[in-house]
Order: structure tokens, then C-alpha cells, then sequence
């Protein structure tokens, strides 16, 4: 199975990364931003993927805040001694330009005098004059440093590590050079991301039990059960005072990152408990899910808890804030909900449902189920998407029971 990584960067750092030969495994979707402080509003317009890339730290630094509302593994591509390296020896060989001739900004200061170090271990060479990068790095500041350097004569040319930076130095006539990205610095980050998604979705497929243990069941609500047993896509039996729902990690993690989900639990409270628990097997799940129960009438915080293989507590859940729930007047909701009939709140859970299942396809009794609607209700919301071309068929799933076969779907829709 394909791994899907989605990049964020320059302009110019994603026409290199589109040039080098990548593994057949690996697909990429690019989004290109014009400076970092861009790149949080590009994530709200990814698509489905396994994993985030960042071209750089600033970026990276720039979207933390968004980040904390998705569960997917995140990433950016560190400068290394090698990168500097590598952009040295081009400028020494092709530019003749001396090193101490240069203005240059990085993240670290360390990997270029390691640099030094290494050429010169009696520390005899001159050194460029540096401007440390730092997360919350004003550009401007940026540029008027190498300017500064440049027109005063302390240096003959600007060497940066920002995009942004260098389209300005050079708007302003200012000799620069943008920091090389070698191609196996990109590979390896790329396989990075890689083995981080596979591990991210073999945790995800952890066996995971809820223990709802009610309290006070005239105060529940009627549909809750139905209710939370649809949001956790899970089978549910019933024991005493306690209900029993199995389920996954991968889809705890994606529930709890649902404002709706979140004030659903607190609805529950006080009249019942609900607690979860991870395990090799569903008895060991359902086990520590019912010691998390336990434990967490000892927290001071009350909420959520949940107890993984390792007997480590985790909670209140969630761990972050939760993601705010699409606006219903998003222009492009309502131009979907236009063109198929279908209401606002639907195309924002399909679209849920499309990112839950990272884009699989699924059959109409798959989105049955996550709707918590009929069959026959789901295969007319399939038709209507499919009119417009929201949804197209990509085969067929042969059953072991008598039938025909079921067709498979996969969603074009274009809102996350």
C-alpha cells in the first residue's frame, strides 16, 4: 500500500522535491506557500494522507498550533552539517567565493563552526558572519541583516535558508544564494515520514475497549449507547451496570479529535463513566479499561481516562484541544451541498469520514454505519454525490455470503 505524504514548502523546494526519483511506495501531494507563516492555512486544505512534511523548521514551527488538532505523524526537514556543507563547497568551487566573504542565517550556529572546526581544527579561518534563526524569526530582520552586511562591504553575498528571504534579497539587488536541499537529505526525510505512518497505523489497529459503566440510568440519555457505540465504529455488549464497545486506538484518537465527540462524553457526565483501555487482547483491554475506571476516581481532574498495555494512565482525554467543527456556511460546504441536494451538516460528516478512513474505499455499508443510517438511505447519498462527481465506483468486494458482489467507492471531495 502506498504511503501518502503531504509537503509543505516553497515554491522552489517543492520543484526540486518533484524532481528526484521517488520510491513507487511513496506518493506526495505538494502545497506551496509563498512565505512559512503561510503554511498553518495550507493544512486546513490537506487532503487525506499518512504523514506531514515540512520543507523547514519555520514553517514547521509556524503551524504547532494546528498541528495539536491532528493525529497523523508531522515532521520537517532538519539543516544538518551536511546541508551547509554541501552549499560551501558549490560556492567555494563554482562562485570562488571565501567563506568569510558571506553573510549567512541558520538554524544552528553549531553546524557550521563543527564546519570550521573540522577544515581548521586551530580555529585560523575566518568566520562568515552569522545570523541565527530562531522559531518565531521576524523575515524582514532577516533581510535587513544580510542588506546591512552586503551594501556596508562586510560580505559579498547573502546565503539563506528562507525562500521568502532570498525573493526579497534579490527584489532588493542584493548578490544571494539560497541554501542547497540536497536530494538525499529529501530521501531520507521522506523514508523518515514513511516508517513513522506505518508505525503510526500499526498502533492505530491496537485493540481498544470503552467500559461506559452508568451510574444513574434515568439520566442518561435513551439513544447514548447507539450514540457513542456509532462514534466508536464498535461492536457493544452489555454487562450489569457497565456496556462493553471494542473498538481501536486509530479511532479513539480520531473521535477524540472531534469537538462534537468531546462535548458528547461531557453530556454522559454525571450520569455515567467512561473509560478505555488497550491490550494485545480484548480481555487485557477490557481489563485495564476497567481499572482506568478505578483510577481515575482517584484523579483530581475528572474525565475521560484511559490505560494502555504498559499499565500507563493517560488522560482526561484529550490531550489537546480539539479541532472545531467545520462552519456549516463554508462557501465550499454550502456549493457542494448545492449541487447535491444533500444538507451542509451531512457533507461535513462525509467528509469526516472520508479523512477517518484515510481516503479508503469503502462500500455503502461501511458509510451506513458511520452515518447511523439505513443501507438503502446510504446508497441514495452515493448516488446523489455521484451525480456530481463527489464519488466514483473503483471495483468490487466479493462476500462469503450469497449475492451479488458490493461495489467499492472513493470520495472526490476537496474540504478538510
Amino acid at each position: 500500500m502506498k504511503v501518502t505524504i503531504a509537503l509543505i514548502g516553497s515554491q522552489e523546494f517543492c520543484r526540486q522535491a518533484e524532481s528526484i526519483m521517488l520510491p513507487h511506495t511513496i506518493r506526495i501531494d505538494y502545497y506551496r506557500y509563498d512565505r512559512p507563516s503561510d503554511a498553518p492555512y495550507l493544512l486546513q486544505t490537506m487532503k487525506p494522507c499518512h504523514a506531514i512534511l515540512f520543507s523547514g523548521s519555520l514553517p514547521y514551527e509556524a503551524s504547532k498550533q494546528v498541528l495539536q488538532t491532528i493525529s497523523i505523524p508531522a515532521f520537517y526537514i532538519q539543516q544538518n552539517e551536511h546541508t551547509i556543507a554541501v552549499t560551501l563547497l558549490y560556492l567555494a568551487s563554482e562562485k570562488n567565493m571565501a567563506i568569510h566573504d558571506i553573510s549567512i542565517d541558520i538554524k544552528e550556529r553549531k553546524h557550521i563552526e563543527q564546519i570550521l572546526q573540522d577544515i581548521d581544527p586551530f580555529s585560523s579561518i575566518q568566520k562568515p558572519a552569522i545570523h541565527e534563526l530562531q522559531s518565531n524569526s521576524d523575515l524582514q530582520a532577516v533581510v535587513n541583516f544580510h542588506i546591512e552586511h552586503v551594501t556596508s562591504g562586510k560580505s559579498k553575498m547573502a546565503v539563506t535558508s528562507v525562500h521568502a528571504v532570498y525573493d526579497q534579497l534579490q527584489a532588493a539587488g542584493i548578490p544571494s544564494f539560497r541554501m542547497l536541499d540536497p536530494a538525499s537529505n529529501i530521501l531520507r526525510a521522506l523514508e523518515h515520514a514513511v516508517q513513522q505512518a506505518d508505525f503510526a497505523r500499526s498502533e492505530a489497529t491496537k485493540v481498544a475497549v470503552g467500559v461506559l459503566q452508568v451510574h444513574q440510568p434515568k439520566k442518561l440519555p435513551q439513544d447514548a449507547i447507539e450514540k457513542l457505540a456509532n462514534y466508536l465504529q464498535a461492536q457493544w455488549i452489555e454487562k450489569e451496570d457497565s456496556f462493553f464497545f471494542y473498538t481501536t486506538l486509530g479511532t479513539i484518537e480520531f473521535i477524540f479529535a472531534l469537538k462534537a465527540f468531546v462535548q458528547f462524553c461531557e453530556s454522559l457526565q454525571p450520569a455515567s463513566t467512561l473509560s478505555f483501555g488497550l491490550g494485545l487482547t480484548t480481555v487485557e483491554a477490557s481489563d485495564n479499561a476497567i481499572s482506568a475506571l478505578q483510577l481515575c476516581k482517584q484523579a483530581v481532574n475528572k474525565g475521560v481516562f484511559m490505560l494502555d498495555e504498559h499499565k500507563n494512565l493517560h488522560g482526561p482525554l484529550p490531550a489537546t484541544k480539539p479541532s472545531v467543527a467545520m462552519k456549516l456556511d463554508n462557501p465550499d460546504l454550502l456549493t457542494i451541498s448545492e449541487k447535491t441536494t444533500l444538507s451542509p451538516a451531512v457533507i461535513s460528516k462525509l467528509t469526516q469520514f472520508d479523512e477517518f478512513r484515510q481516503s479508503a474505499p469503502f462500500t455503502a455499508n461501511d458509510l451506513a454505519g458511520y452515518l447511523a443510517v439505513s443501507r438503502r438511505t446510504a446508497e441514495r447519498t452515493i448516488k446523489k454525490l455521484m451525480e456530481q462527481q463527489f464519488i466514483y465506483t473503483v471495483g468490487e468486494e466479493m462476500t462469503y455470503s450469497q449475492g451479488r458482489p458490493r461495489a467499492l467507492y472513493k470520495m472526490k471531495l476537496t474540504i478538510y
